[in-house]
Protein backbone atom coordinates (compact mmCIF):
# COMPACT_ATOMS: atom_id res chain seq x y z
CA UNK A 1 0.00 0.00 0.00
CA UNK A 2 1.06 3.68 -0.84
CA UNK A 3 2.11 5.95 2.05
CA UNK A 4 -0.01 8.80 1.80
CA UNK A 5 1.62 10.89 4.72
CA UNK A 6 3.98 12.66 1.57
CA UNK A 7 1.06 13.25 -0.84
CA UNK A 8 -0.83 14.66 2.31
CA UNK A 9 1.70 17.22 3.62
CA UNK A 10 1.42 20.05 1.20
CA UNK A 11 -1.92 19.82 1.58
CA UNK A 12 -1.93 20.00 5.18
CA UNK A 13 0.51 23.06 5.34
CA UNK A 14 -1.18 25.21 2.86
CA UNK A 15 -3.89 24.85 4.78
CA UNK A 16 -2.37 25.56 8.08
CA UNK A 17 -0.75 28.71 6.66
CA UNK A 18 -3.96 29.90 5.33
CA UNK A 19 -6.22 28.94 8.56
CA UNK A 20 -3.17 31.04 10.42
CA UNK A 21 -3.53 33.75 8.27
CA UNK A 22 -7.41 33.71 8.99
CA UNK A 23 -7.21 33.16 12.23
CA UNK A 24 -9.36 30.07 12.21
CA UNK A 25 -6.74 27.10 13.10
CA UNK A 26 -9.51 25.50 15.10
CA UNK A 27 -12.42 25.93 12.90
CA UNK A 28 -10.31 24.21 10.19
CA UNK A 29 -8.99 21.28 12.30
CA UNK A 30 -13.00 21.11 13.15
CA UNK A 31 -13.97 20.67 9.07
CA UNK A 32 -10.75 18.13 8.70
CA UNK A 33 -11.73 16.28 11.36
CA UNK A 34 -15.24 16.26 10.11
CA UNK A 35 -14.17 15.56 6.49
CA UNK A 36 -12.01 12.62 7.73
CA UNK A 37 -14.66 10.87 10.00
CA UNK A 38 -16.70 10.75 7.36
CA UNK A 39 -14.27 9.63 4.49
CA UNK A 40 -14.09 6.36 6.62
CA UNK A 41 -17.68 5.20 6.11
CA UNK A 42 -18.72 3.26 3.48
CA UNK A 43 -21.28 5.73 1.73
CA UNK A 44 -18.98 8.15 1.36
CA UNK A 45 -15.91 5.99 -0.04
CA UNK A 46 -18.02 4.55 -2.10
CA UNK A 47 -18.79 8.02 -3.62
CA UNK A 48 -14.97 8.28 -4.03
CA UNK A 49 -14.37 5.57 -5.84
CA UNK A 50 -17.32 5.08 -8.09
CA UNK A 51 -16.39 5.34 -11.08
CA UNK A 52 -19.16 6.00 -12.72
CA UNK A 53 -19.28 9.45 -11.51
CA UNK A 54 -17.25 12.29 -12.69
CA UNK A 55 -14.99 14.31 -10.20
CA UNK A 56 -17.32 17.28 -11.22
CA UNK A 57 -20.43 15.05 -9.70
CA UNK A 58 -18.63 14.02 -6.53
CA UNK A 59 -17.30 17.32 -5.53
CA UNK A 60 -20.83 18.37 -6.05
CA UNK A 61 -22.41 15.38 -3.94
CA UNK A 62 -19.69 16.36 -1.11
CA UNK A 63 -20.56 19.62 -1.19
CA UNK A 64 -23.77 18.86 -0.71
CA UNK A 65 -23.23 16.40 2.06
CA UNK A 66 -21.21 18.98 4.06
CA UNK A 67 -22.80 22.03 3.23
CA UNK A 68 -23.62 23.40 6.49
CA UNK A 69 -20.83 21.60 8.59
CA UNK A 70 -17.59 23.19 6.73
CA UNK A 71 -16.34 26.67 5.70
CA UNK A 72 -15.80 27.75 1.74
CA UNK A 73 -12.09 27.04 2.08
CA UNK A 74 -12.68 23.22 2.98
CA UNK A 75 -14.82 22.83 0.38
CA UNK A 76 -12.22 24.39 -2.36
CA UNK A 77 -9.89 21.77 -0.81
CA UNK A 78 -12.37 18.72 -1.17
CA UNK A 79 -12.52 20.52 -5.21
CA UNK A 80 -9.25 20.55 -5.68
CA UNK A 81 -8.43 16.99 -4.37
CA UNK A 82 -11.04 15.50 -6.54
CA UNK A 83 -9.47 17.41 -9.30
CA UNK A 84 -6.19 16.03 -8.60
CA UNK A 85 -7.74 12.26 -7.92
CA UNK A 86 -6.17 12.75 -4.04
CA UNK A 87 -9.77 12.56 -2.16
CA UNK A 88 -8.54 9.50 -0.13
CA UNK A 89 -6.12 11.99 1.65
CA UNK A 90 -8.59 13.59 3.78
CA UNK A 91 -7.68 11.49 6.87
CA UNK A 92 -3.77 11.97 6.49
CA UNK A 93 -4.40 15.36 5.79
CA UNK A 94 -6.17 15.47 9.17
CA UNK A 95 -3.90 14.07 11.04
CA UNK A 96 -0.84 15.95 9.22
CA UNK A 97 -2.81 19.16 9.90
CA UNK A 98 -3.75 18.57 13.85
CA UNK A 99 0.23 17.88 14.67
CA UNK A 100 1.00 21.50 12.84
CA UNK A 101 -1.64 22.97 15.27
CA UNK A 102 -0.28 20.72 18.24
CA UNK A 103 3.01 22.03 17.84
CA UNK A 104 2.26 25.47 17.21
CA UNK A 105 -0.24 25.14 20.63
CA UNK A 106 2.42 23.70 21.88
CA UNK A 107 0.28 20.82 22.96
CA UNK A 108 1.03 17.53 23.58
CA UNK A 109 -1.41 14.68 21.39
CA UNK A 110 -1.94 11.62 23.62
CA UNK A 111 -3.25 8.21 22.17
CA UNK A 112 -4.19 5.75 24.35
CA UNK A 113 -5.09 2.15 23.06
CA UNK A 114 -7.55 0.38 24.53
CA UNK A 115 -9.34 -3.17 24.51
CA UNK A 116 -12.48 -2.90 24.69
CA UNK A 117 -14.30 1.06 25.15
CA UNK A 118 -14.04 2.13 28.29
CA UNK A 119 -17.27 3.52 30.59
CA UNK A 120 -17.69 7.53 30.90
CA UNK A 121 -16.19 7.83 34.05
CA UNK A 122 -12.84 5.36 33.57
CA UNK A 123 -12.56 7.69 30.44
CA UNK A 124 -12.47 11.04 32.68
CA UNK A 125 -10.21 9.22 34.97
CA UNK A 126 -7.71 8.61 32.56
CA UNK A 127 -8.19 12.07 30.97
CA UNK A 128 -8.29 14.05 34.23
CA UNK A 129 -4.78 11.62 35.22
CA UNK A 130 -2.92 12.52 31.92
CA UNK A 131 -3.73 15.94 31.66
CA UNK A 132 -2.65 16.26 34.91
CA UNK A 133 1.20 14.67 33.51
CA UNK A 134 0.81 16.29 29.94
CA UNK A 135 -1.10 19.48 30.37
CA UNK A 136 -4.91 20.19 30.94
CA UNK A 137 -4.79 21.31 26.93
CA UNK A 138 -3.61 17.88 25.86
CA UNK A 139 -5.36 16.42 23.04
CA UNK A 140 -6.56 12.94 24.07
CA UNK A 141 -7.80 10.44 21.57
CA UNK A 142 -8.97 6.57 22.57
CA UNK A 143 -8.50 3.80 19.94
CA UNK A 144 -9.85 0.72 20.28
CA UNK A 145 -7.31 -2.37 19.79
CA UNK A 146 -9.17 -5.67 20.72
CA UNK A 147 -5.28 -7.48 19.92
CA UNK A 148 -4.62 -5.87 23.51
CA UNK A 149 -6.64 -8.33 25.45
CA UNK A 150 -7.27 -6.11 28.33
CA UNK A 151 -5.82 -3.22 29.93
CA UNK A 152 -4.23 0.11 27.95
CA UNK A 153 -1.51 1.40 26.21
CA UNK A 154 -0.60 5.44 26.01
CA UNK A 155 1.41 6.44 23.33
CA UNK A 156 2.56 10.05 24.16
CA UNK A 157 5.05 11.32 20.67
CA UNK A 158 7.14 8.92 20.17
CA UNK A 159 7.01 7.36 23.55
CA UNK A 160 4.61 4.01 24.67
CA UNK A 161 3.64 3.15 27.87
CA UNK A 162 2.41 -0.28 27.37
CA UNK A 163 0.07 -1.73 30.65
CA UNK A 164 -1.86 -4.07 27.98
CA UNK A 165 -2.00 -7.96 29.40
CA UNK A 166 -0.55 -8.75 25.66
CA UNK A 167 2.64 -6.30 26.86
CA UNK A 168 2.61 -8.42 30.10
CA UNK A 169 2.27 -11.84 28.42
CA UNK A 170 5.15 -10.80 25.42
CA UNK A 171 7.64 -9.56 28.33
Amino acid sequence: MIELTPLARPYAKALFSSALESENLDGMANDLKTMATASKTDGIKGTIEDPALSRQEVVEILTKLFDESVGETSKKLLSILAENKRLNLLEPIHSIYQKLLEKHKEQNSIEVFVATNPSDDAKEDIENKLRSSYGKDANIFFSKDPNMMGGLSIKVGDETLDLSIRGKVNK
